[in-house]
């Protein structure tokens, strides 16, 4: 019994494992398509672009849309293996041997515990970079030949020191760090923007803030005053404003810790970047439920239509856990639940659902 229970352990593993891997790659392919049908006029738009650059976009999206869909891929990989496995009644067949629900889910809970290894870890490697040479790029138009990046940060939004600042970008440049495109909000008590800046640029340099091109709206004056240079007093140093625009999938974890840390002696907000950094780790580790909710697809009567009806409960278990995922992370950001709830209320939760229907099935 013990070889015949080896034998179907590699069976069941390389059958879904052939089919996790045709699914995401299916949605590797149709998202990337998709993808350069809304971007391919942009990058081809850039000086000297050609039909390299559209290959340089697909190398650079590609491992974001794998590291997204891995768990997608395993969920239905898992559905479609067990449906077939219940509809040729192999899972009869092994249930009447005496192989309990949790022994023939086994293979599929290996095979997924070294998917998830391999996503966090493609993440890590993989991912990251290419995802923070994608948004440079897209940020510069596409451009051929830039320079390296040296920490450009993009679309900035801050609110800090009873001011709301916006800024099209920030860069470095030497000691010096230039904003662009700058917008001051200057918040009073009650919430309400009391004066507004707009500057073309802001410099800091030699611990002082410059705003060149500087037209100010006073809401209280209704008064408008326009200078070439003037003083920005605001005690956002350079180093904060890179941490607080940190963008945490696109840092390491070693560097988002740090700045974690750096926020925390600076008394800033670290919701958002404590969530994404405990959702690196409980976003991979979201393929290992999958066994648990697809299982209702492979046990049960097996009548007409049943089947279908079991299938359909299992990718619908599993979709509604990537909903709630979303949601959690999302209010973890905000700061409405505490970080570790939101990176992984939804894997205790779903656990322990998916167990239950183990539990049920098993009886």
């Amino acid at each position: 019994m013990n070889a015949a229970q080896g034998i179907f352990t590699l069976y069941v593993g390389r059958m879904f494992l052939i089919r996790f891997v045709g699914f995401l790659l299916f949605f590797v392919i149709i998202m990337q398509m998709l993808d350069l049908l809304n971007r391919s006029s942009d990058i081809l738009a850039a000086d000297g672009a050609t039909v390299d650059s559209l290959i340089h976009y697909i190398r650079l999206r590609s491992p974001q849309i794998i590291a997204q869909f891995t768990p997608f891929a395993a969920l239905l990989g898992i559905v479609i293996t067990l449906a077939g496995l219940s509809h040729t009644s192999e899972i009869t067949v092994m249930r009447a041997a005496g192989m309990s629900v949790h022994r023939v889910l086994l293979p599929l809970g290996f095979v997924c515990v070294i998917v998830s290894i391999a996503h966090f870890i493609f993440f890590e490697t993989v991912t990251i970079k290419s995802s923070d040479a994608l948004d440079y790029w897209a940020a510069n138009d596409y451009a051929l030949n830039l320079p390296e990046d040296t920490g450009t940060r993009t679309n900035i939004r801050i609110n800090f020191d009873n001011e709301y600042i916006s800024a099209q970008s920030a860069a470095r440049f030497g000691d010096a760090v230039l904003l662009s495109d700058v917008t001051i909000y200057d918040i009073d008590e009650n919430g309400l923007a009391s004066k507004v800046i707009e500057a073309r640029a802001a410099r800091h340099e030699d611990g002082i803030w410059r705003l060149f091109g500087v037209k100010t709206f006073d809401a209280v004056n209704l008064a408008v005053t326009e200078n070439a240079v003037a003083l920005w007093t605001n005690s956002l140093d350079p180093e904060l404003l890179f941490a607080l625009t940190l963008k945490p999938d696109q840092t390491s974890l070693s560097d988002l810790s740090k700045k974690i840390r750096q926020l925390r002696r600076e008394q800033a907000d670290t919701r958002e970047a404590m969530t994404s950094f405990l959702g690196r780790f409980s976003r991979p580790m979201a393929t290992l439920v999958m066994p648990l909710l697809g299982a209702i697809a492979g046990f049960g009567m097996h009548r007409q239509g049943v089947l279908l009806v079991r299938a359909i409960s299992g990718s619908a278990l599993g979709f509604t856990y990537f909903v709630a995922e979303s949601l959690a992370l999302a209010l973890g950001k905000l700061g409405v639940i505490p970080a570790l709830l939101g990176a992984f209320s939804p894997l205790a939760l779903f656990m322990i659902v998916g167990f239950s229907i183990l539990l049920a099935m098993e009886n």
